[in-house]
């Protein structure tokens, strides 16, 4: 799913840091930061020009270290298209990007990755990672798969607890791609998973919610995933037109 161009990294609280683009999409780029909470420090939000939101005053250093990690993967990207406008948030502490271009963040482990895309594609992007491991995947999953998707899940030539974090990281995906057009919260039920293509490494999904007069009850939408290591990253998008 990705075509690296650059690793470099940081020490001592960035340890690794990858850049490249969307093999499928190159106009899409993305930054993937490995980072060690144990070495974040507050200051690190002045040393990455990165503003620290009031919501993270009595946060634990585990959301701190996440959060900048985060913020500096889109700032890398962002300055790297000529851009130096931080992203903000929002409310509901949503991404606000620049003018410009569109993207999205996440963060699981200690691992934070961005994406971004010019406001030209007409695109909007989901993004999520998710770390594999973790049988609780198997106890939760009631809550965003029903009895046909977990049977379709357990069909897929994949070791079932993989299968069932790709279709969570990818509705995670698809929330983030649809939220800033749909503009409230909606659950995992709004959406089911049609297909997972392990071969090719794309899932597809399929609205069972009418969410806007344009996202539909029947609307499908494609995105792809990567195992990377100890790690799962899905990536949704959506075309504006």
């Amino acid at each position: 799913m990705f075509t690296l161009s650059k690793i470099h990294s940081e020490l001592p609280f960035l340890s690794r840091i990858d850049t490249g683009v969307v093999t499928f999409s190159p106009e899409i780029k993305y930054c993937q930061i490995m980072y060690d909470s144990h070495f974040y420090q507050d200051a690190l939000f002045n040393q990455f020009a990165i503003p620290f939101p009031e919501f993270l005053n009595k946060a634990p250093v585990k959301r701190r270290a996440e959060y900048v990690a985060a913020r500096y993967a889109a700032k890398l990207l962002l300055e790297d298209e000529g851009c130096y406008d931080n992203v903000g948030s929002n409310l509901s502490r949503a991404p606000i990007w620049p003018t410009g271009f569109c993207g999205s963040i996440s963060h699981s482990g200690n691992f934070a990755i961005a994406s971004i895309a010019p406001r030209t594609t007409t695109l909007t992007l989901g993004i999520d990672i998710e770390m594999l491991g973790s049988k609780s995947i198997v106890r939760a999953a009631d809550i965003f798969c029903t009895p046909v998707e977990k049977t379709l899940l357990s069909s897929c030539h994949i070791a079932y607890e993989t299968a069932l974090l790709i279709a969570f990281s990818a509705k995670e995906s698809l929330f983030k791609a649809l939220f800033p057009e749909v503009n409230h919260s909606f659950g995992f039920k709004a959406s089911r998973i049609r297909q997972l293509d392990i071969s090719a490494c794309r899932i597809t999904l399929e609205l069972i919610q009418t969410l806007t007069p344009t996202q539909t009850n029947g609307s499908l939408f494609y995105g792809y995933f990567s195992l990377q290591d100890n790690k799962v990253i899905t990536l949704i998008t959506q075309n504006t037109i």
